[in-house]
């Protein structure tokens, strides 16, 4: 009987793990189609997804551009006639007059001369904002300018006296955009200031003093500073609002905080600021 020789068997060895992988390949095609199917259905639905994210972020921009142009709307200025201002409104005026004028007059809040848009009174313009931006809120909260329509409502909020709803909404826009951007710093100041109206002074000096001391912060050590002389200051300790405005002023002197604590120390620290406004 003859002997294999060596290539013979490396012929065989390569032979048999074709048909190995051609028999499982067989046994197994099935879920290997299944499996492409799905990366397939995954990498289109993931496609799908973030073009249905693009869109709807163009969309939630401009309806928050729309809404703004609102919240930023003039109040008009009450028209008078100049001589019923001396004079009073004559006594023979007659009501009909009266009443046509009224009809005639553009209302609160719509255009007026054609493409300015204003409100007859702050609550009015506070009203008709929240209500556009709420729906901004509402509609497109997993968006960028979903979330921050809740500033603005935050704002809203406080300007009413609302402070627990300002706070509330101020506290989920950080929360879900988090705290390392430049908006999200306006709202912690906003946090901090809205901590000193309620009386929290104390408490807000603690967490103050310790941002400052720690090593990393989302919010500049200047600012930091800032607040809490403001803080001390209105907790009645005068000796530590001085040298805490005075180290935002030595430790900053280019920052615009520092220009702030120069006013806070008086004339004489104003009057050594680098900055020169002509003259």
């Amino acid at each position: 009987m003859s002997r294999l020789t060596r290539d013979e068997i490396r012929r065989d060895e390569v032979r048999e793990a074709v048909f190995s992988a051609s028999t499982w390949f067989a046994e197994h095609v099935r879920q290997i189609l299944m499996g492409v199917v799905a990366v397939i259905a995954v990498v289109v639905g993931a496609v799908l997804f973030l073009n249905y994210q693009a869109g709807r972020e163009k969309e939630a921009s401009y309806q928050l551009s729309e809404a703004l142009k609102v919240y930023r709307a003039p109040i008009d200025a009450p028209a008078t006639d100049a001589i019923d201002d001396l004079f009073g409104t004559p006594p023979d005026s007659a009501p009909e007059e009266s009443a046509a004028e009224e009809a005639e007059a553009p209302d609160a809040g719509s255009e007026t001369g054609g493409d300015a848009l204003s409100f007859a009174s702050e609550a009015e313009r506070r009203s008709a904002a929240r209500t556009e931006l709420e729906a901004v809120r509402e509609g497109y909260g997993s968006t960028s300018s979903g979330r921050l329509a809740s500033v603005y409502l935050g704002q809203i909020a406080a300007a009413e006296g609302d402070t627990a709803k300002a706070r509330e909404l101020w506290t989920s826009y950080l929360e879900a955009a988090g705290r390392d951007h430049a908006m999200a710093i306006g709202v912690q100041l906003n946090l901090y200031s809205l901590d000193r109206a309620e009386g929290r002074g104390e408490e807000l000096a603690a967490t103050l003093r310790g941002a400052v001391a720690a090593e990393s912060s989302p919010l500049p050590k200047d600012a930091l500073l800032f607040e809490l002389a403001a803080t001390l200051a209105q907790l009645g300790d005068e000796e530590g609002a001085r040298e805490t405005f005075q180290r935002v002023v030595n430790e900053f002197p280019d920052s615009g905080y520092a220009i702030r604590a120069r006013q806070q120390l008086g004339p004489e620290a104003a009057a050594a600021s680098p900055f020169t406004f002509g003259g």
